[in-house]
């Protein structure tokens, strides 16, 4: 009986949802959807939002902003951010504008966050001989099962 219950009170709200979201596309008019995308107020909008993470980001001591930790926060809401203003101005997200202002915030904060090279290590001996014949011996150990069961004759499972 409760699971009935429960089950109606879904559909109902579902049924509400619904309504509400027609009611809201057929409300909207027409000519009141952006149809291009404003690049200019776009530009305007992401430097909005740059200024502030540059803002947030100049609190926080140079040597911290490799680690993630310290920014998190601030540069979740700065991606919000661009989303939002993207959006807002008749644009999809992300577009090459917003994906090159981004590309200048990466180069103006984390450009010292990588290695100059990559150092590749080769693994010890004892770990590559490890690698290497464990599935040899699996392969061989498989080989050997299947052809002792053929000849076996009798294949009780």
């Amino acid at each position: 009986m409760l699971l009935l219950m429960l089950l109606r009170c879904c559909c109902c709200l579902a049924a509400e949802n619904i309504n509400k979201q027609k009611e809201l596309l057929s409300s909207l008019d027409v000519r009141s959807r952006p149809v291009l995308c404003n690049e200019t107020a776009l530009l305007l909008e992401m430097q909005w939002c740059g200024d502030w993470f540059k803002r947030e980001m100049e609190l926080i001591p140079q040597r911290n902003w490799c680690n993630l930790s310290y920014f998190i926060w601030k540069y979740n809401h700065f991606s919000n951010c661009s989303e939002d203003k993207a959006v807002s101005t008749g644009c999809y997200w992300p577009n090459p504008l917003v994906e090159n202002y981004i590309i200048h915030v990466h180069r103006l904060f984390f450009s010292n966050c990588t290695l100059s090279h990559v150092v590749l290590v080769d693994p010890p001996d004892y770990m590559l001989t490890m690698l290497i014949f464990v599935p040899v011996f699996l392969t061989l150990a498989m080989v050997a099962l299947v052809v002792w069961c053929s000849k076996r004759g009798d294949f009780a499972a």
